[in-house]
């Protein structure tokens, strides 16, 4: 059978909307018009007419008859059996096989704790979720739903280790009991920035103890928030009472988080956080956003102002000049008309919005920016009880940096120092500090980590880390409430120590380290250490432990009011910051600033070995496995790049295999994505370093910039591409290895987070990327859809384009696109039974949709999806979906079960700032179609529909033809084109010798497997089932609530009456697994059967609602809510916002 091709409707001619998602589409190239065609990018051949379509007959047999007699070369002889590894040899009574089992924990982060409920099954965490009942509750990010892989990573640190060879853990007891006699000793501590009260506590004692200690906090990526806030000062930030919201380059949303985000979100809804009220427009906040390169936070924005890095401080300036703040007369007055004409309305608002509006700097901006800030909020009355924002004092206090730790220890005053902040700061600390030169000075390095990393190398000693779920501790959320770590599992390698067993060896008479259990059956040290800091608090006995144990935290906990201040220093700071700003904007002719940014999927290198994290594509680039530079385009065509960067490679035949197909393949797609696409690289050199890297065009980032995310390149083996220096292999594990580039030489402490004058040239070498930006791409009339609060007017007050005002675009959105004009569709496909062979009870046919208890539907809602990868990742770890590695994704065969789309869109006319897309992301997944395409095409029944609405997969009996994919019009579907779970996918190469390839099974990464849910082998199609194994546990759960209820009433089983409200779930009681990590709370799912009881009911009955390719008559139970933007009518980007619906031709 020929491919088939959906015929989406022309876009209309009135349309003003321009949509693209990659360069090559912008640009509109040849390459990319035929890729178009192109349904199987690569491997598949294209069948083009009715001889190609026998001739590929022919071959398919060929190929069949081949594959069967491998078949029994490979299967039979080469099997032999497989070692486990597993968590304890001996069950308690009480742990049921396959049941699982929940605990309230906490993963510890320099912004704030993560309250978590951990999935364990015998006695294996496998997935984490969010603390409903935390008071700090905000969903989880991809770094918290990634991190319980961490705790199986094949390459985590299992051994201690002198100057990098293995030794006993004794030997470095041995030197911890000395230095634990030693009351006179030198030492020092460098901490996180993670504040646990314990270890707030046993540092008092250490400073008691050992009267020359001294203690420090790093983190690669901080700032200098703690100039303006003081000493242990912090922001706790409540966006439920902001009404407006100015972010300079503080990416809150995304990788810079503030406080739980949760309730920014909620006000993004105009029709409430539950969808249970009328549209109201003067519900919502709005978000004026400066920035140079798209962040998640940019992408929500209502207002954006793309400025270089050097300018974010002027802006502020002038703002707080503007309401009246004399710190911003420190810097340099702004002259450009364009800025004056967004600053001006924007200053009116926050004015009009007194008490209710909030500014929030970057956390990585310099001390000047968090004193205007500051200062700003003081002037709006946005500090204090019921505010927006209240200023609080922390108990990490009295830590040095770096730049005093390096002092110190020239200066003799450290001879030893314990590392056991998580950062790793021989790799990432700046370059101008030295630090491995530094450390080389001490006597004695004791580091403390679960990697392997350059600084567990240049240390003395290195001393494997249990991981928090392994591990005794408590926390402080971003706002104070007390919450604790409990180990989920003991350590998994013996030799693993956590950073307060180490602490308290330190501070006991004997110096000996205990870790894991204690001795003789004894409580672990670090269990009662917890417990006498919880004691501390006021919450002493057996009771008020087991409820802190339950619920995860202290009720009523927080961090202590502040006094509301601007510092003393800040007018100082600011006249220094602006002489800074100014010469780093004063730039030559080809010069650029270049920004270090923060990397959302490494951030700043520590999650290298994260598999998960690596695969999952950055929201904005779209790039997998590496890094790269990132600049506009309007200046790659000034540099004389541009054409280069973009031009995709050649298409080519196809290489003969062992049996030849005929037709056509392309090697590479739009923008060269493919296994071959090899990127151009730019030489920059800055602050007398160089740095070679691959280029990318990003587009919505400000002119005369380049940036460079940071965390990547820390080792290289014998495959990498560049042929690299191997020294540093040992650094990272496989998963780490040849990935991307190391531009932390390129910074200086004067220069953490951005420089200027950097120069850039183009150079004869290229770089495989593996990019997703048009994987699985959809194509099709208003796909993701977009109003706006007010009317576009022109200057004249008269309409720009008749849309209406909010009322009347509210009404049109089910009406955008095809939609308005397409007839009711006739389906070929009716979910009913025949009348004549399987007749209902009336003698007519019935529905094949017969679940009169449960009938699933899911809504997603784009006015506050972000764009992040936290439901990717958590339906990753749900799932048990396999990662591919570089290679394959490059190919388009990623596993992922949902998908991120990313889309620019810009309206023809924007006399403002045309180079400024908005960028709009939609979350697609399996839709589970009512009338689905994929069903009518399986040969063999594999896909199938369910009483209860399910689009569902049998795993066992699919025999991977892949039509069902090449009919589905979403491109929701995934084929196993290897064994994932079996090869290891990141040994080069492996995947293609099968059984003489390096297996992967019995590796401790396969613990964290949800034993609930199949593990697919080759040849087999998966996708979203709208999580199946939670929807029938609910199930279960429920029928055994009726047998509770039987026993409970005393008569016999046919005596008691079985109603719905007996067998039906309870509303809103299940949560699948990527509405439950979304921080944004963008994912509605239940039972339609509900209807306006549940969330999700009502979220379908509202204006907003519409449903994807509607007009193509594929009923799908997953429906999408258009985005709102609420843009400020004064503004002069207004009459361009809220009007990007996404059409894809």
């Amino acid at each position: 059978m020929s491919k088939r091709i959906w015929q989406h409707p022309e876009v209309p001619a009135g349309e003003t909307t321009v949509s693209w998602r990659s360069a090559g589409q912008l640009e509109n190239t040849p390459e990319f018009r035929e890729w178009l065609d192109r349904e199987f990018p690569q491997g598949a051949a294209e069948l083009a007419n009715e001889e190609e379509v026998e001739t590929s007959r022919r071959s398919f047999l060929k190929l069949m008859g081949a594959s069967s007699a491998l078949a029994g070369f490979g299967m039979a002889a080469c099997r032999r059996p497989e070692s486990y590894i597993v968590p304890y040899t001996k069950a308690p009574e009480w742990v049921i096989p396959g049941k699982a089992t929940y605990y309230a924990s906490a993963m510890p982060r320099s912004t704030g704790a993560v309250p978590l409920v951990v999935t364990t099954f015998e006695g294996r965490p496998t997935k984490l979720a969010p603390n409903s009942l935390h008071p700090d509750n905000s969903g989880t990010d991809a770094f918290a739903q990634a991190s319980v892989l961490d705790l199986y990573s094949p390459s985590r640190s299992r051994k201690a280790m002198k100057s990098g060879k293995p030794v006993a853990l004794a030997d470095v007891g041995a030197v911890i009991a000395a230095l634990a006699a030693d009351k006179a000793a030198k030492v020092g501590f460098v901490f996180g920035a993670d504040v646990s009260p314990t270890r707030v506590r046993l540092t008092k004692e250490l400073a008691a103890k050992f009267s020359a200690a001294k203690f420090y906090q790093y983190e690669a990526l901080a700032g200098e928030a703690a100039k303006a806030l003081g000493d242990g000062g912090k922001l706790a930030v409540d966006f439920s009472k902001a009404d407006k919201i100015l972010s300079l380059d503080c990416d809150f949303a995304g990788v810079d988080p503030q406080g739980p985000v949760t309730a920014f979100f909620d006000r993004r809804k105009p029709e409430g956080k539950d969808y249970d009220k009328e549209a109201d427009k003067d519900s919502m906040n709005r978000l004026y956003v400066v920035e140079s390169a798209y962040s998640l936070t940019g992408g929500m924005a209502d207002h954006r102002l793309r400025v270089t890095p050097s300018q974010v401080l002027l802006v502020a300036g002038q703002i707080a000049t503007a309401l009246g703040v004399d710190l911003g007369k420190g810097t340099t007055a702004i002259t450009d008309a364009k800025l004056l004409g967004w600053i001006k309305p924007l200053v009116e608002d926050l004015k009009a919005s007194k008490g209710k509006a909030l500014v929030l700097a970057g956390s990585r901006q310099p001390a000047a920016v968090h004193h205007l800030a500051l200062a700003i909020n003081l002037a709006l009355g946005s500090l204090g009880e019921g505010k927006p924002a209240a200023l609080v004092q922390s108990e990490a206090q009295g830590l040095g940096d770096l730049v005093q730790l390096k002092k110190d220890i020239e200066g003799g005053a450290i001879e030893t120092l314990f590392l056991l902040t998580p950062a790793n700061p021989v790799y990432d600390a700046p370059a101008d500090l030295k630090f491995a030169e530094v450390l080389a000075k001490v006597k004695t390095s004791i580091h403390l980590s679960d990697r392997v990393d350059a600084t567990a190398f240049a240390a003395t000693w290195h001393v494997p880390a249990a991981h928090y779920l392994e591990s005794w501790s408590d926390a402080r959320t971003s706002r104070g409430v007390y919450t604790v770590v409990q180990p989920m599992i003991l350590p998994l390698y013996p030799d693993c120590v956590s950073e307060v067993e180490l602490l308290l060896a330190l501070l006991s008479d004997s110096g000996k380290l205990v870790h894991g259990e204690g001795e003789k059956g004894a409580p672990s040290p670090a269990y009662d250490a917890v417990r006498k800091t919880f004691a501390g608090l006021g919450q002493e006995g057996d009771a008020a432990w087991k409820k802190l144990l339950r619920d995860g935290f202290l009720k009523d906990s927080s961090y202590p009011a502040k006094a509301q201040s601007v510092a003393g220093s800040a007018a100082a700071d600011i006249a220094t910051a602006n002489i800074e700003a100014v010469k780093a904007g004063d730039l030559k002719k080809g010069e650029l600033q270049v920004i270090f940014s923060t990397d959302a999927s490494v951030f700043d290198g520590r999650w290298i070995d994260n598999a998960w994290l690596q695969e999952a594509p950055d929201p904005i680039s779209k790039i997998t496995w590496d890094n790269a530079a990132l600049i506009a385009p309007k200046t790659a065509k000034e540099l004389g790049i541009y054409d280069k960067v973009i031009e995709p490679e050649a298409l080519s035949e196809a290489v003969p295999v062992v049996v030849p197909v005929e037709g056509k393949f392309a090697k590479v797609g739009p923008d060269g994505e493919a296994s071959t696409r090899r990127q151009r690289m730019i030489e920059v050199s800055v602050n007398g370093q160089i740095l070679e890297i691959p280029v990318l065009i990003s587009f919505g980032q400000a002119e005369n910039t380049l940036v460079i995310p940071l965390g990547y390149g820390q080792g290289f083996d014998k495959d990498d591409d560049l042929k690299r220096d191997t020294a540093n292999q040992c650094h990272v594990g496989l998963v780490g290895v040849n990935r991307g580039f190391n531009a932390y030489p390129l910074r200086t402490a004067a220069t953490a987070y951005y420089t200027g004058a950097a120069k850039v040239k183009l150079i004869d070498k290229k770089y495989p990327l593996s990019l997703t930006q048009e994987h699985s791409a959809m194509y099709g009339r208003a796909l993701a859809r977009e109003i706006s609060t007010i009317e576009a007017k022109d200057k004249n007050g008269k309409p720009l384009d008749g849309k209406g005002d909010f009322a009347k675009q509210l009404a049109g959105v089910s009406k955008q696109g095809n939609d308005s004009h397409a007839p009711p569709n006739v389906y070929l496909y009716k979910p009913q039974t025949s009348a004549t062979w399987n007749p209902g009870k009336d003698g007519k046919a019935q529905s094949l949709l017969n679940d009169p208890l449960h009938q699933w539907g899911m809504s997603i809602d784009l006015s506050s999806c972000m764009g992040c990868t936290a439901c990717l990742v958590a339906c990753q770890a749900e799932n048990n979906i396999p990662v591919v590695g570089k290679e394959q994704m490059a190919k388009g065969r990623e596993m992922h079960w949902i998908r991120m789309d990313r889309y620019y869109a810009v309206q023809t006319g924007n006399n403002f700032d045309a180079d400024n897309p908005a960028l709009i992301p939609q979350p697609v997944a399996c839709v589970q179609c009512e009338s689905a395409p994929c069903e009518t095409v399986c040969p063999v029944n594999a896909t199938v529909h369910t009483e209860d609405g399910l689009n569902a997969m049998a795993y066992n009996r699919c025999i991977g033809t892949r039509y069902c994919a090449n009919n589905c019009p979403y491109k929701a579907r995934r084929f196993n084109y290897f064994d994932y779970n079996k090869r290891n996918p990141l040994i080069k190469h492996n995947l293609y010798k099968g059984p003489f390839g390096e297996k992967a099974v019995g590796d401790p990464d396969h613990l964290q497997k949800n034993p609930n849910v199949t593990v697919r082998m080759r040849g087999v199609m998966e996708k979203c089932t709208y999580c199946v194994q939670r929807l029938k546990d609910g199930v279960i759960r429920q029928k055994r609530g009726q047998k509770q209820e039987a026993l409970a009433a005393g008569k016999p089983s046919t005596e008691m009456e079985v109603t719905t409200k007996t067998l039906r779930v309870p509303v809103d009681s299940i949560k699948v697994a990527c509405q439950e990590a979304c921080p944004a709370d963008a994912i509605s799912f239940g039972n339609l059967l509900d209807e306006k009881d549940s969330k999700m009911g009502r979220s379908k009955m509202i204006e907003r609602n519409y449903d994807l390719l509607q007009y193509i008559g594929t009923r799908p139970r997953t429906s999408y809510l258009a985005r709102v933007k609420n843009p400020n009518d004064q503004m002069p980007d207004a009459p361009f916002i809220g009007k990007a619906t996404i059409h894809m031709a």
